[in-house]
């Protein structure tokens, strides 16, 4: 078997035993089909066998990155082909494409960009080229230019000449951006805390929504990039302050040019979801969150860890009566 093969079971492996324990101490929710020796997909809560690990399945496991491979992240779940790949295709590409369009647009170190080039009226194609030590560079592209029309252009711009650059329109979707986001902070709390935290109700909302990345499912603002944030700080936490419940994913994207750190907001709560994001979204600049870490606990052996998440996210799901 390949490195791939072992590496996929090896994981498989881990998230079936801390299932396994789950249903034996009666923490798995009601909505939750639970079959023996598998392997659920944290987006769709489809069933999957140890075979499915092998390319001769029609949808088989594979790894899933945590943030996308292309911006810095790394294998250290699994999901079924299907989600894996329209995940890729509908959300991933939209955060991937928006952030080297920003280094493109802001000429950082290392990048290249297709653009057109205008000086004295004369428009031509090429390829914005900045190296390492911010050194600018154009190649102009003979086939998709007309040879007299590129000729006329490169004879009359000069050194010193200023030229207008039009980078391609962009084909990136704000939305699915966003969605991309969640999806990452969603898988990084499942690596960390497996499936006692988001087989829970309050996660539902999120799968629904990776599963339709068209529509607008979770509650806007509830992400953040901020220079603030440190390496120390990375990580899926719990948020403590009192009227904003939740967990923070704090995350670095890194591109070939810059590197940024997202917070995304997490729930504990189906009722408080939405009034939690609506008050975050109206802090002002400087506002503080008291966090508190449980990501060094063991929530895959240690059952105990387990209870607690699965009775903590029921404690605050459980309606208040009134006395």
């Amino acid at each position: 078997m390949s490195k791939g093969f072992d590496k996929r079971k090896r994981i498989f492996d881990k998230y079936v035993s801390q299932l396994k324990k789950l249903n034996e101490n009666n923490l798995l929710p009601d909505f939750i089909k639970y079959k023996e020796d598998c392997y659920i997909c944290p987006i769709c809560l489809n069933n999957f066998s140890e075979n499915d690990l092998k390319d001769v399945s029609e949808n088989m496991l594979t790894l899933e990155d945590a943030p996308p491979k292309s911006l810095g992240g790394r294998a250290t779940t699994l999901t079924c082909k299907t989600c894996n790949n329209r995940c890729g295709h509908e959300i991933d590409y939209h955060l991937t494409e928006r952030l080297i369009e920003i280094d493109e647009r802001a000429f950082l170190p290392n990048i290249k960009a297709k653009a057109r080039f205008t000086h004295n009226g004369l428009k031509i194609q090429g390829e914005l080229n900045v190296d390492s030590k911010g050194n600018i560079t154009v190649i102009h592209d003979k086939k998709n230019n007309h040879p007299e029309k590129l000729e006329k252009y490169v004879k009359s711009t000069g050194k010193n000449d200023i030229v207008d650059i039009e980078f391609k329109p962009s084909r990136v979707d704000k939305h699915r951006l966003e969605v991309a986001l969640l999806k990452t902070a969603y898988i990084l709390a499942f690596e960390h805390y497996g499936y006692s935290l988001i087989l829970s109700s309050p996660y539902n909302i999120i799968r629904k929504q990776l599963i339709n990345p068209e529509a607008e499912i979770y509650p806007e603002g509830f992400w953040t990039k901020q220079g603030s944030f440190k390496p120390e700080q990375e990580g899926v936490h719990l948020i403590a302050s009192k009227g904003f419940e939740g967990f923070l994913a704090i995350f670095l994207l890194k591109t070939k040019s810059s590197e940024n750190r997202f917070g995304v907001y997490l729930p504990v709560s189906e009722r408080s979801t939405y009034d939690n994001i609506k008050r975050l979204k109206e802090q002002e600049a400087g506002f503080g969150l008291k966090m508190e870490s449980y990501m060094m606990n063991d929530y895959f052996g240690e059952i105990g860890n387990m209870k607690l998440m699965v009775n903590f996210i029921k404690e605050k799901n459980t309606p208040q009566q009134c006395i």
